[in-house]
């Protein structure tokens, strides 16, 4: 795959998102494509992937050539056959949600969606799914529902489904983005094997993680310009374009709260377990009325929250830590156990008070925004409990959106999207903040605000409980960190994941 971006602008922009790009894609070889918030990642991708410009408006300039066929762009978007377009490229956005149907009712059938599609026989269909569950451990997940999978569930599958089309190119945006160590090695591993078969890879990313650091190829995006190339120019100048460099600036903890400080969010003995949908019950009892209870995530767990202190909940992939953290808010009540949000009991507490003294921050940004402009999601909230304008105009100063608040928040960059819905929890000030994976998504900058947001949060006597898989930010910005297990929490002193330190590697040495 060859490609010369003159230009790409999209609808109703004034300038270009892309511009005097020439990137050549190798059989083989593992591609990586750096950049902070607003660089042109996600833009690339896309184009890649074929759909864009499509219809969406956006004017690109230039050409593409793929296996073996040109296509030339010239201001305008010249049709394109996905159907075959996609039997070459897959390409798992940075929203990896988006690349899943969710039509299908277990996860095997949505890996067998894209074959079913080209018409594979049964039979290879069959080995492909199973090999690439064994590469990425997703054996214990083929027959739940895609629907219920956590954040980091949710990427690895859809990961898989496009790894599983056989493309001769793989497109992956920020693929390591909310997974555990152990799943993150588990995409490395198979993104060596592919390459061995001979197939393309291309990351795109705001991290020099360690997968970042096999590239055989990098080039570094800001301002949808190219202004690196080669892996140690840039490694020289990630840090500065807003990406993040892991080991680059190590911090110590911040002090803990006085020992005195009161406890403000409390777990005691909780337990959940889901429960077994309905056309299970059905199958399996003839009737639903004494429905047996699904597989026990939680379990005996006891977690404690001082006033103005932070703490970090780490654990792998789909142990619970996203349920536990909607326990806080009342959206998810546990099977055993209390939860205490100050002083209110979170399971049997009205929810307009629990939201009057906490405020959660949502694993994907789409379940929480919805107005037209940034300025009025900040301010929005029931009659009598909007945040007041002061309020308002402090948490957008605070997440860097000030110049943004008449942004619609869908035409910004991830990175800011996620600000713009915690800019929404901090403008009501509640004594409790609860944050799922509040770092995916964000840039080296962003990455940097938020720890000011945390230090200032903590600092006016606010507790603050988030979960993350961002040892290095963990332990540089918050308290404590615990971890979440099968045998509940424990404070967590398990070493940086490996590869943490080195980001990408240059061949001519440091």
């Amino acid at each position: 795959m060859e490609l010369d971006i003159r230009s790409y602008l999209h609808a109703g922009s004034t300038g270009p998102a892309l511009s005097g790009l020439r990137l050549r894609i190798e059989p083989a070889s593992l591609t990586v494509v750096a950049g902070g918030a607003g660089s042109g990642k996600s833009t690339l991708a896309g184009i890649m992937a074929g759909y864009l410009p499509g219809r969406t408006g956006g004017l690109l300039a230039g050409r593409i050539l793929l296996a073996g066929q040109q296509v030339e762009y010239a201001g305008e978007a010249p049709a394109v056959n996905l159907r075959q377009w996609v039997r070459h490229v897959a390409c798992v956005p940075q929203d990896a949600r988006a690349y899943l149907s969710l039509v299908r009712s277990t996860v095997e059938e949505e890996l067998a969606f894209g074959l079913e599609n080209n018409g594979l026989p049964q039979p290879e269909m069959a080995a492909r799914i199973a090999a690439v569950a064994r590469q990425l451990d997703l054996a214990g997940l083929l027959q739940r529902s895609p629907a219920g999978l956590s954040g980091g569930q949710e990427r690895l599958v859809a990961i898989a489904a496009a790894a599983v089309t056989g493309a001769d190119v793989l497109v992956l945006d920020e693929p390591l983005a909310g997974l555990d160590a152990a799943a993150a090695g588990r995409v490395a591993a198979m993104v060596r094997r592919l390459r061995a078969a001979g197939t393309a890879v291309v990351v795109l990313t705001q991290a020099l993680d360690g997968l970042a650091a096999e590239a055989s190829h990098a080039v570094l995006l800001r301002g949808g310009t190219l202004i690196a190339e080669g892996p140690g120019a840039v490694r020289r100048h990630a840090a500065a374009a807003g990406v993040v460099v892991p080991g680059a600036r190590p911090e110590a903890a911040p002090a803990g709260p006085p020992a005195e400080a009161d406890t403000v969010l409390e777990y005691r003995g909780v337990g959940f377990s889901h429960p077994v949908p309905r056309r299970r019950r059905l199958r399996r009892r003839g009737h639903a009325g004494e429905a047996p209870a699904g597989a026990q995530l939680l379990a005996g767990v006891s977690l404690a929250v001082r006033a103005g202190e932070c703490v970090a909940l780490t654990g792998p992939n789909g142990s619970g830590k996203t349920t536990l953290l909607k326990m806080a808010l009342g959206l998810v009540r546990p099977g055993a156990g209390t939860v205490s949000v100050a002083g209110l009991d979170a399971a049997r507490a009205p929810l307009d008070a629990l939201a009057a003294a906490a405020g959660f921050l949502f694993q994907n940004p789409a379940d929480q925004l919805f107005e037209r402009t940034v300025l009025r999601e900040v301010a929005f909230g029931p009659p009598g409990a909007r945040p007041e304008p002061p309020a308002v105009a402090e948490a957008l100063e605070a997440c860097g959106l000030a110049g943004l608040a008449q942004a619609h928040p869908y035409e910004l960059p991830a990175s800011q999207r996620r600000l713009v819905a915690l800019a929404t929890v901090l403008a009501r000030k509640p004594r409790v903040l609860v944050l799922d994976e509040p770092t995916v998504s964000l840039d080296g900058h962003a990455r940097a605000l938020l720890g000011r947001i945390l230090a200032a949060a903590s600092g006016r006597g606010a507790a603050v409980l988030l979960s993350t898989h961002d040892l290095e930010f963990a332990r540089s910005h918050c308290h404590r960190v615990v971890s979440l297990g099968p045998d509940g929490i424990r404070e967590d002193s398990s070493p940086l994941p490996p590869g943490t330190e080195t980001g990408i590697r240059d061949p001519a040495g440091p």
